[in-house]
């Protein structure tokens, strides 16, 4: 889900993709290779592509889930919708690509400046990752959509 993030991303920004592989076991889970995007803009979209991508997957599809909780179907969507949650945050990658980008960029383009907070936002949201604030981003993610949803 957090590679088809970047994908949808690419697609919808017009970055040509070369290739993806969305799942493999091993030490990289996914990759998404891509033409260097002409606008920032577009590098920060694809940047954080999976975060909005999984988060708004997460909220739809716990959002669908009421007492009782006994249905399979509702086990199914909660399954997926953690695992949405849980891998929407922008990797290292992702933000070390975003830097040099913003790096790149900057003096055709003094506002790429702005990429730098979203770099340092995704650091801190890794390094919370080692205290499995993912997790506790999926039970806001179902709370909210428990709440606001229905």
């Amino acid at each position: 889900m957090h590679e088809f993030g970047h994908l949808l991303f690419c697609v919808l920004s017009g970055v040509r993709v070369y290739r993806i592989n969305l799942f493999s076991f091993g030490k990289v889970a996914g990759f998404v290779e891509h033409a260097e995007p002409h606008i920032f803009f577009q590098s920060l979209l694809i940047s954080f592509g999976p975060l909005t991508f999984n988060s708004l997957a997460s909220l739809i599809l716990l959002s669908q889930i009421y007492p009782p909780y006994s249905s399979t179907l509702h086990l199914i969507e909660l399954w997926l919708g953690f695992a949405c949650a849980i891998h929407s945050i922008p990797s290292y990658g992702d933000a070390r690509t975003l830097m040099l980008l913003s790096t790149r960029r900057f003096f055709r383009n003094p506002i790429s400046i702005i990429g730098y907070p979203f770099v340092f936002v995704i650091y801190i949201l890794n390094f919370l990752k080692r205290f499995h604030l993912h997790f506790v981003y999926a039970a806001v993610l179902f709370w909210l959509g428990n709440i606001y949803l229905k």
